[in-house]
């Protein structure tokens, strides 16, 4: 899943060419950018560039046929939108309400609910002439966030002001904008578990089951997606979400049950979703012939023994817990009940039981039955203590289901 969206415009400047440096490094850190160039800027860099640096066609004409709503689907598109490098003539068009070409209609549209930057490059006397100190001031009152100029030696021969801010400052000041302005919109806190658990017999050797961590991580990348916080407790070897999450890994049972017990005692979460496949059974004791063994850390069983007995002990139910532990005692419990039933009514007894024992306020049905080759869950049914709310095909329409059933 991509980051945020930019619209990269740019502008006829010398510096043009230093945008491609920029668009890559964002491209490649997963934002999703769209460029927009003047007519004057290709004087300086090609589209065939950043064509094959976006994988997107470069839009230029506001014209073109079939795309004459771009100014104002292009704004609606957007979570920021960057002037990177930012001539004299375009600042100055943009101040006085002029809008002859796709970059500055784009800004005439501009609806001033998300980010504008501008990255202005040229000569020093055009920064310093007082109609474009004049302009920059004006876009500044307007909210336009100008970043600054670097000084030094420029395409001219002069040295002083105007010269394009190096491209990594220029990432770093839109990656810091993309945090702070995130955190300002951070919906609330939300903790899911992912994964399987391992309950070792010796040190390489461990019981297990087949969950992969599919389903959550895309619950996760959702939350993430929408402005949640999201902490993500998973198991080794689980996919893990796109996107800025915390990620706290257990191995076995009490690993798992240490760390949730620990996070949810000490963290204000407003949704806890429990989607790990905790073990039912862990290791209570090996015998092999002639010996009692109690535990096996760092060595390996020998592969030699005629016999080995392994005796199995029931885990307390993690998800019993989870509220009554909760420094936040409103929390919302989204439990996974995974069921081998063939018959519905059967499966419906399971997660009538559930809910009995965890108290939680939702239960996500899933079967194995409905499980593909690649170890992908279909077929999700979602139940509140009243019944059956809804049936969801696959994870991301459940995603966006458990979203809305948390903002109702």
């Amino acid at each position: 899943m991509l980051k945020s969206k930019i619209l990269f415009n740019i502008s006829g400047s010398v510096a043009a060419y230093k945008s491609a440096y920029l668009v890559s490094k964002l491209v490649q850190n997963d934002y999703d950018v769209q460029v927009v160039m003047t007519e004057a800027s290709q004087k300086f860099i090609g589209k065939a560039t950043l064509e094959g640096l976006t994988g997107k066609p470069v839009m230029i004409d506001h014209f073109e046929e079939g795309k004459m709503m771009n100014h104002i689907n292009l704004t609606k598109w957007a979570d920021l939108i960057i002037l990177c490098p930012a001539s004299a003539n375009t600042i100055n068009k943009m101040a006085n309400g002029i809008a002859d070409n796709l970059v500055t209609s784009l800004f005439l549209a501009h609806t001033w609910d998300k980010p504008y930057l501008i990255v202005p490059a040229m000569n020093t006397a055009m920064f310093n002439h007082p109609s474009t100190q004049e302009s920059l001031t004006k876009l500044k009152n307007w909210g336009v966030e100008i970043l600054p100029t670097d000084e030094g030696y420029l395409a001219c021969g002069d040295t002083g002001k105007g010269k394009l801010l190096d491209p990594e400052k220029i990432y770093d000041l839109l990656i810091n904008y993309f945090q702070v302005n995130n955190k300002k919109k951070v919906k609330g806190n939300i903790l899911i578990t992912s994964g399987a658990t391992r309950e070792y017999l010796d040190g390489v050797r461990f019981i297990s089951n087949m969950s992969t961590g599919k389903t959550a991580s895309t619950i996760a990348s959702s939350f993430l997606d929408s402005n949640y916080n999201v902490t993500y407790v998973h198991g080794l070897n689980t996919i893990l979400p796109d996107g800025h999450s915390e990620n706290i890994q257990y191995s076995n049972f009490d690993s798992l049950n240490n760390t949730l017990q620990h996070l949810i005692s000490e963290n204000h979460y407003d949704c806890m979703i429990h989607a790990a496949a905790v073990s039912d059974y862990t290791i209570d004791e090996i015998k092999t012939p002639g010996q009692l063994i109690k535990e096996i850390k760092d060595k390996k069983l020998n592969s030699g023994l005629e016999e080995v007995t392994i005796r199995l002990k029931p885990t307390p139910k993690i998800v019993d817990r989870l509220k009554s532990l909760s420094k936040n005692q409103s929390v919302i419990l989204m439990a996974f009940k995974f069921s081998t039933e063939d018959d519905f009514q059967a499966a419906k007894k399971d997660v009538q039981k559930l809910f009995k024992h965890s108290h939680a306020d939702y239960i996500v049905l899933n079967n194995l039955h409905d499980r593909t080759s690649n170890d992908t869950q279909l077929n999700f049914k979602v139940f509140d203590k009243t019944g059956l709310i809804t049936n969801l095909v696959n994870s991301h329409q459940l995603a966006k289901t458990l979203k809305n059933l948390i903002i109702k």
